[in-house]
């Protein structure tokens, strides 16, 4: 039933994920042109927050333009809480692209540095973190009310983060090299899938409790 849900909301984002590959693709490149300095980490960043969260909102723009194919949905065998899961294994494929497409990156514009588990691994807090917020937020409060600020997040993220690590501006990650990357990893990982966990829990609740008709 999950893959078929997750399988579902591929084909509603079907016409656009090619153009958000090839946007997530040269997102690390042109932060290399930007800021030099930080152009791997924040480059991944920002493509892997920009694909997940554009296409997301294209699938629940979708769902919120046709409310009835989701009560449609929701009278089917499928339970609430499956389709609310849905959602979440969504962003997790479109991530785990992003890793790939960022390693190919990283072939190609050695200056970017190598893609290790650490940088995989803080991305995956930083979506998290935001898919968290995001996803209990919408189901509460409905698409119309919730839209905007991601929207603005993702147009200002770029500015900002190029204008923030400019080596001008002395914002460095230079802290993280005194701390474990084991223990960073353990960390992220941990502190994700707990906070992943919860928000998938409240979301869920959200959802059960909402009248589709």
């Amino acid at each position: 039933m999950l893959f078929s849900l997750v399988k579902k909301d591929f084909l509603i984002v079907k016409k656009y994920v090619g153009i958000m590959l090839i946007v997530s693709f040269l997102i690390p490149p042109f932060m290399l042109w930007r800021t030099p300095e930080a152009a791997g980490a924040i480059g991944f960043i920002l493509a892997a927050v920009f694909s997940v969260f554009m296409l997301t909102q294209y699938i629940f723009l979708k769902e919120h333009q046709y409310p009835k194919a989701t009560t449609l949905l929701c009278a089917t065998p499928y339970p609430r809480r499956l389709i609310v899961i849905s959602k979440y294994c969504f962003c997790l494929i479109i991530y785990a692209v992003c890793c790939l497409i960022f390693g190919i990156d990283t072939l190609i514009f050695p200056e970017l540095g190598a893609f290790n588990m650490q940088i995989a691994v803080i991305t995956f807090f930083a979506i998290v973190m935001l898919l968290s917020l995001y996803f209990p937020a919408l189901y509460k409060l409905g698409y119309e009310k919730t839209k905007f600020i991601f929207v603005i997040i993702i147009m200002v993220s770029p500015v900002l983060s190029a204008f923030l690590f400019k080596s001008e501006n002395g914002i460095q990650l230079d802290f993280l090299d005194t701390v474990s990357t084991t223990a960073i990893i353990i960390f992220c990982i941990i502190v994700s899938l707990v906070v992943f966990a919860i928000s998938a829990i409240l979301s869920i609740k959200f959802f059960e409790k909402r009248d589709l008709t």
